[in-house]
């Protein structure tokens, strides 16, 4: 055992890099990344412009709905999002044919 003098640096937490992302974190990052490039260009456009976002082969209609709509949340635009015939429609006014059409008659 031997007993010395330490010095305040080998106490200082050392610089480690920043590991490298996996595929699939690199495509979660370039997707987020296009999502919010859109929802900005709504956002700064016309009220009345609809974007339509068309999924690829190997998207799942699902997957990139909750993508979107987590981009949304952080959004600060108003932007509504609809869901028709497997793409996603985005525009900062009314999404035709949605919902909050006319009340439905009551069954008696």
């Amino acid at each position: 055992m031997k007993i010395r003098d330490a010095k305040p640096e080998e106490l200082a937490p050392k610089v480690r890099r920043a590991r490298a992302l996996s595929p699939r974190q690199l495509a979660i990052q370039k997707r987020d990344q296009s999502i919010m490039k859109l929802l900005n260009e709504i956002a700064v456009g016309p009220t009345s412009s609809i974007k339509k976002i068309e999924l690829e082969d190997g998207e799942k209609l699902v997957t990139i709905r909750a993508a979107v709509s987590r981009q949304l949340k952080a959004h600060p635009a108003d932007i509504n999002m609809g869901v028709r015939s497997g793409a996603i429609f985005l525009s900062r006014g009314k999404i035709p044919g949605g919902r909050g059409g006319r009340p439905r008659k009551k069954i008696a």
